[in-house]
């Protein structure tokens, strides 16, 4: 004898439409992200980043023009920056940079772990960092903007 929640005939259809988390975009509307839907999100990430990247570049060619050291200025500004000091920021920045390896790159290698209560976890900030300031250093090429030539001079130091 089957009973009736054994019957598929009497399981309510699939509503078509939009019932499903990816709305009318998927024609399948079976919950899953389009590549469309994904390109357009990882669209609107990289914006927000690259306009980050923007006004860190911005803080420091003014910094610098005020007669500080580029080198510091940099390092200083991206390790403070959002997207290095909050982990989920991290995240972001190792999505969204075209320098995403940058520290293997530019450091020899992974960043060393660190140790928890629960073992060891991957240092995401370093990883962010790395990327970050190489970013920040091409926007500030591609401004054209030259340290030695627009930064005046120092001042001489007190004895």
């Amino acid at each position: 004898m089957k009973r009736h929640f054994q019957d598929k005939t009497t399981v309510a259809a699939k509503k078509k439409g939009r019932g499903g988390s990816s709305g009318g975009a998927n024609p399948r509307n079976d919950g899953r992200i389009t590549e469309t839907q994904h390109d357009e999100a990882m669209r609107v990430l990289r914006a927000e980043y690259y306009q980050g990247v923007r006004g860190l570049a911005q803080e420091v060619i003014e910094r610098v023009k005020t007669g500080e050291d580029m080198n510091d200025v940099i390092h200083e500004t991206v390790d403070g920056s959002y997207w290095v000091i909050y982990t989920h920021a991290n995240f972001q920045v190792l999505l969204c940079s075209d320098h995403h390896d940058a520290y293997a790159e530019n450091y020899g290698g992974a960043p060393e772990r660190f140790q928890t209560g629960g073992g060891s976890e991957v240092s995401w900030a370093a990883l962010a960092f790395a990327a970050m300031e190489q970013d920040v250093r091409e926007q500030i090429s591609s401004e054209r903007f030259d340290s030695e030539e627009e930064a005046p001079p120092r001042p001489a130091r007190r004895r």
